[in-house]
């Protein structure tokens, strides 16, 4: 192997971790702090709402919705979101992905039931 075969391979090996890093760096799960936390939107961040349990993210970060978004909005952003992690969808990999699966889907769910109780109105 020449020396340039060798600087090129070291060069995609040290772009390849770079970039699988930024990847991971940006998919964490929402109750992992790794090195995303503080960030705005990640748990503990400066995202996070005043009384929210710590490491919780709040309703309209989940729903990925405006904080005053109308009931048909939240109701339609939370089908778009649980549809995402459904059991049927998820039925066939591997349990990892089957409790991310679940853990998002709760997470959802509890989201919705804020956004619902927050605006006064029930579900």
């Amino acid at each position: 192997m020449s020396r340039y075969e060798l600087m090129v391979s070291l060069a995609c090996l040290v772009v390849g971790y770079l970039a699988v890093s930024w990847l991971l760096n940006r998919s964490l799960p929402p109750g992992d702090a790794g090195p995303a936390a503080g960030r705005p939107g990640r748990p503990g961040g400066a995202g996070a709402a005043p009384g929210a349990a710590p490491g919780a993210m709040p309703w309209y970060v989940v729903l990925d919705v405006d904080r005053s978004a109308s009931r048909a909005a939240i109701t339609a952003a939370y089908r778009t979101r649980i549809s995402q992690y459904h059991p049927d969808k998820v039925a066939r990999m591997g349990p990892e992905i089957r409790a991310l699966a679940e853990q998002k889907s709760a997470e959802i769910n509890a989201a919705y039931e804020a956004a619902i109780k927050s605006s006064g109105r029930s579900i």
